[in-house]
């Protein structure tokens, strides 16, 4: 079971990196991309633990978010201090949860368009098979009806 979580912790944690690579472009400050590019380095190679590989994926979404915005917010403004994680737990950005989306929570009770859009309301959709990775493709062939 431990095996399992922390290859997910670990797949998330490179997902998100592949993000911060591909939007690094977006910081325009060069001091700020330099910033990005050691806290990058530094959670690269800053977890052992579970709760450490936990606590990395959780800077490694704040600082996502402020890379695909193009400005770095504290902490990642500055250099990664010379410490481990389970010691800067306070430099987390503290998250207002009653600012963000409702719809955009996992879990949330919110329909797709394609389900909203399907003469028998997704019913096909939600009982074909879907990979746990990789892509998936539907295509439908439709015809008029004939009147």
């Amino acid at each position: 079971m431990a095996a399992e979580i922390k290859e997910a912790l670990l797949y998330d944690f490179n997902y998100s990196l592949f993000v911060a690579n591909t939007m690094l472009p977006n910081v325009r400050n060069v001091e700020d991309k330099q910033n990005a590019v050691k806290w990058l380095r530094f959670l690269k190679t800053s977890a052992k633990s579970l709760q450490e590989l936990n606590l990395r994926n959780e800077f490694m979404d704040h600082l996502v978010k402020s890379v695909q915005a193009g400005v770095m917010s504290p902490p990642f403004d500055t250099p990664p201090p010379n410490s481990s994680l389970t010691s800067m737990i306070s430099l987390l950005p503290v998250v207002d949860l009653d600012a963000e989306d409702p719809s955009s929570c996992r879990g949330s009770r919110r329909t797709s368009a394609i389900m909203q859009r399907s003469p028998d309301a997704g019913a096909f959709l939600a009982a074909q098979p879907i990979p746990d990775v990789g892509a998936f493709c539907y295509v439908a062939v439709l015809t008029k009806k004939n009147n």
